[in-house]
């Protein structure tokens, strides 16, 4: 139990590091550095999107250690195993959609909780930051009408 607590903390700590400091440099990105303002919320979506794929692929990693390697718990349900597996449980509980088809047994699930609750702050701190962004840039003098 101690392991799983210390390790979900761990990567909620990671991941959360990890998104401020990609969250600080997407908003370094400005008019002053992109002559073409207009395309500076795309690149910020698509960014964005490469830090929470990185994020669900650090807890993909984290729940594959603790079945297979740690054996603190395991899945349970259409499981087979593979990385795409552990990928699929790490995206369905990131984004807290939790479709129940590979269920989480023993104290894999803390972390799959856990992972949850930090995929949802996560998203929501990236949909405040596109939201700034989109205020800022739509209404910039310097930019074209974007629609």
């Amino acid at each position: 139990m101690l392991i799983a607590i210390v390790s979900g903390f761990a990567l909620v700590g990671l991941t959360s590091f990890m998104h401020f400091h990609a969250l600080h440099a997407l908003s370094r990105l400005g008019p002053e550095t992109e002559p073409r303002t207009d395309r500076r919320v795309l690149y910020c979506v698509l960014a964005l999107f490469g830090v929470h794929a990185m994020q669900v692929s650090l807890y993909a990693c984290a729940l594959w250690l603790a079945s297979d390697v740690l054996s603190i718990g395991s899945f349970s349900g259409v499981h087979s195993g593979s990385a795409l597996d552990f990928f699929y449980i790490s995206i369905v509980s990131y984004t807290s959609l939790g479709i129940g088809d590979i269920i989480p047994t023993g104290h894999t699930r803390l972390l799959v909780g856990l992972e949850a609750l930090n995929g949802l702050l996560l998203i929501t701190w990236s949909a405040s930051f596109l939201y700034m962004v989109m205020e800022r840039q739509w209404h910039s003098p310097n930019n074209r009408d974007p629609l």
